[in-house]
């Protein structure tokens, strides 16, 4: 009898304290990771806000070294940057606006969007080999971040070129961040096409034979100037010859059959599963 009775209480007890925690977990409020408006300047602020309202993206100015270094996996590459000047931020908006947003569907990009953006005034990447090499760099991406460097000179008083030069920079960088964390997955037939135990083609044009495409990006005849390319640095120059070019710079390699197959894979994936009209990107030049 005794027992029942134990049993009893320890239920009604349990039960309770179940109760309890069930409704602590109804009221817990989850605080947003920003606060938006930033406060720096009202122009940019409310362009932004409207850029979150769409996108669910935070394009943020103020921010701490933790944010924008923040990555769960290690990172071989080494970067400097400094925040922009809130004064700067509307500019380096209309530029994205540009040289990213008006190049996809709304609804499109955002599905690929990062979930923050972070705005610099100063951004370097080492590219040195046995000592330090920094160099200035449009953007750079980790895990769910982007940053973008801002540029010197007002939208309006840029040329086609430096336009166009930012354009595909950041755009090749976008779209390497979408392949590396799983945003766009790129057919296996497209590796299946070239031998990557390959190594030190001759020339460009043995590098055309087998396969393998100039990066713009990087400035790297990748076949030639590394002992032996892999299939993501393959890969990775396809998609920035693809943001760098037009359809008439293209042409030549296009005569090669292997190239071709592998241009229209990638055009074709890109456009009927995500969306994205890689050529359209590639062909714009601004004026």
């Amino acid at each position: 009898m005794k027992i029942r009775i134990y049993a009893l209480l320890f239920a009604f007890v349990f039960l309770g304290a179940c109760a309890e925690d069930k409704k602590i977990e109804e009221i817990q409020i989850t605080d947003p990771d920003y606060v938006l408006p930033q406060g720096g300047n009202a122009a940019a602020d409310e362009i932004i806000l409207e850029l979150y309202k769409t996108y669910n993206t935070y394009f943020l100015y103020e921010y701490t070294e933790k944010d924008i270094e923040w990555t769960q996996t290690a990172s071989l590459t080494f970067y400097q940057y400094e925040p922009i000047d809130p004064n700067d931020v509307e500019n380096l908006l209309n530029l994205l606006k540009i040289t990213w947003f008006d190049l996809y569907n709304v609804e499109v990009l955002k599905k690929m969007m990062p979930y923050r953006v972070f705005l610099t005034g100063i951004l370097k990447e080492d590219i040195g080999s046995w000592r330090e090499n920094w160099v200035d760099i449009p953007a750079r991406y980790l895990e769910n971040q982007i940053a973008i460097n801002k540029v010197e000179k007002d939208v309006a008083d840029m040329s086609s070129v430096e336009k166009r030069e930012f354009k595909s920079y950041l755009q090749a960088t976008f779209l390497e961040y979408c392949v590396t964390y799983g945003v766009i997955t790129i057919p296996d037939e497209f590796y299946a096409e070239s031998d990557y135990s390959k190594s030190y083609a001759s020339s460009s044009e043995e590098a055309r034979e087998w396969g393998f495409v100039y990066n713009p990006k990087t400035d790297s005849e990748w076949s030639y100037d590394t002992w032996q390319i892999t299939a993501a640095d393959d890969l990775n120059a396809y998609l920035a010859s693809l943001v760098y070019r037009t359809t008439e710079e293209w042409a030549e390699d296009l005569e090669n059959p292997l190239i071709r197959k592998k241009y229209d894979i990638l055009v074709n994936c890109l456009k009927e599963q995500y969306g994205v009209d890689i050529c359209k990107i590639g062909n714009i030049v601004y004026e």
